[in-house]
């Protein structure tokens, strides 16, 4: 985030209390429409070949997936292969009911998006109804304090296996426009959850925050201070060039 985006957020984020967001445990349940977000495990990421890289995805068709883009790239930065990208949809702790191997990774360019798509039909096999993208109306319609909502896997205790639900306020968009601001507790292991409305549909990419630990004690942390990438406009003709 540069300025003036960051000390103009910082000003609404500091004027909603901390108690108008919130982030509590998430139960999977069959009439949910977060059934499409899971957990990403990417085993050749930022820790190292071989360990559990990992944040969180959403499906948005049959066979294709979202995420941050710095999710699935490796240690040096670069996109990793699709072998080592795993979605595990629904995940709760040591419990993997669905877990779906990524075929392709396109980035979208000069967003933190990554597009990835699965030779399994994740809808069929896991019963699970893709999240829809907002329209770019919608997105740009948005007002400050907008309740908006998720689903991430943060690292709470060292554990980053269990979900968690969110509600979470729309700020302002970044003065670029490619990004969503909010007021958010935004945790490691949230970066690629979908920001949606109550009629779930996708607004943004939860990717940053100033308090990924929790014990943040800056001004931009105590505040709750985040952000996501928007799906307005480039990138969302990106994202619908590569659905399967």
């Amino acid at each position: 985030m540069h300025e003036p985006s960051q000390s103009t957020g910082y000003e609404k984020a500091r004027k909603i209390s901390n108690n108008n967001i919130s982030m509590e445990r998430f139960k999977y349940n069959k009439k949910t429409n977060y059934c499409a977000v899971g957990r990403v495990s990417n085993r050749d990421g930022w820790k190292g070949k071989g360990k559990d890289s990992m944040g969180t995805g959403f499906m948005i068709d049959d066979h294709t997936f979202l995420t941050n883009s710095h999710v699935v790239e490796d240690s040096s930065e670069k996109k990793t292969k699709p072998k080592h990208v795993k979605l595990q949809l629904k995940r709760d702790g040591k419990k993997i009911p669905y877990e779906f191997q990524a075929t392709k990774i396109t980035k979208v360019p000069s967003y933190d998006i990554a597009v990835v798509n699965t030779k399994e039909n994740m809808r069929k096999k896991a019963n699970a109804k893709p999240l829809k993208l907002a329209s770019d109306k919608k997105i740009k319609n948005l007002k400050y304090r907008n309740k908006l909502y998720s689903v991430g896997y943060p690292k709470l205790s060292g554990d980053n296996t269990k979900p968690y639900k969110y509600h979470l306020c729309y700020l302002q968009h970044s003065s670029n426009q490619s990004e969503l601001m909010t007021k958010d507790f935004f945790r490691s292991g949230n970066s690629g959850s979908p920001i949606i409305n109550n009629g779930g549909e996708v607004f943004a990419l939860r990717t940053y925050g100033y308090n990924l630990d929790g014990n943040a004690t800056d001004k931009y942390g105590k505040a709750e201070l985040a952000g996501g990438e928007s799906i307005q406009g480039k990138p969302k003709k990106t994202i619908r060039n590569h659905m399967e």
